[in-house]
């Protein structure tokens, strides 16, 4: 396994490196955020995606599909390869061009759905557990097989208003309504990670470590009941939290019908039964082996 480039610290106690990085998903909202900061680490940056991109200063877009095969043959080498789609796509782009790249390191997000929705009720859900538990077993293998470090990161419930499918459903409820539906209190607990906080993460991992080979829990800083998010969101919209408690069943049934409208298609009706559920997860390893420090929730 090769070493990694990175040059010394610079004036600000931030390390400035010296390596090409690949950024495949970069136009998702934590890619917004993140080519940026390699940039000012010192990156080479090249971003993937699969329409054209706005430029960004200091990043070179190219246009590609990891489900193409072969659509990576124009690109240089790389040494670290970060992941911010579907962790399922990128180990047969891996072997497939991993001795060409040169490729170091690989980054790659999953997610703690795979523990939250493994007992669903719902075929689908349960479907997503599987695919993102084996995303990661077949990405652990084919980096064994190169010899290439990876990293797996599997954040909470990630939010950035405007880009999330999470805060930004309930911002936009309560735009139009004034309130809120809530079953069962509210009472499952929440860790929100905010998407900005999910890139410093990439950006802690490139040269660490003792990082290397491993899979990171990354939750928000902070834990909150549904109801005291949803209350969080109402505040950042300078309104009054507003309620109405609802039987279960019939949020399931609101959820059913408004999957009927394609913009909608991505809920299910145990997204309902959930709300009651804890889903907690510590992210201390992380803090120790590369100082991640995740903000309060900030809706």
């Amino acid at each position: 396994m090769g070493t990694l480039r990175y040059t010394l610290w610079c004036t600000n106690d931030e390390k400035v490196f010296s390596m090409k990085v690949l950024v495949s998903g970069a136009s998702s909202m934590i890619g917004h955020f993140l080519l940026p900061m390699l940039v000012r680490s010192g990156c080479d940056v090249i971003a993937m995606s699969r329409q054209n991109q706005d430029a960004v200063d200091g990043v070179r877009w190219i246009k590609a599909d990891l489900l193409i095969e072969n659509s990576l043959l124009n690109l240089d080498k790389v040494d670290i390869w970060i992941h911010l789609g579907r962790i399922t796509l990128l180990s047969s782009a891996i072997s497939m061009h991993a001795v060409r790249l040169g490729i170091q390191r690989v980054v790659a997000f999953s997610s703690t759905s795979q523990f939250t929705k493994a007992t669903s009720k719902n075929l689908h859900d349960r479907g997503i557990a599987d695919w993102l538990v084996e995303g990661e077993l077949q990405l652990e293998r084919v980096c064994q097989q190169h010899s290439i470090a990876w990293i797996v990161f599997r954040p909470t419930l990630i939010y950035c208003l405007g880009c999330d499918k999470n805060l930004t459903l309930i911002r936009s409820f309560i735009s139009k309504f004034s309130f809120f539906p809530l079953p069962a209190g509210g009472k499952g607990l929440r860790q929100p990670v905010h998407a900005e906080d999910l890139a410093h993460a990439c950006v802690q991992v490139l040269s660490n470590q003792a990082s290397l080979n491993k899979a990171y829990t990354l939750s928000g800083g902070e834990i909150l009941s549904y109801r005291n998010m949803v209350t969080g969101v109402f505040l950042s919209m300078e309104k009054k939290p507003r309620f109405l408690h609802v039987p279960l069943f019939l949020l399931r049934t609101v959820i059913y019908v408004a999957r009927i409208l394609p913009k909608y298609r991505y809920l299910t009706a145990d997204m309902a039964d959930r709300i009651a559920m804890d889903m907690v997860f510590s992210h201390d390893e992380a803090t120790k082996d590369f100082g991640y420090t995740p903000r309060l929730f900030q809706p």
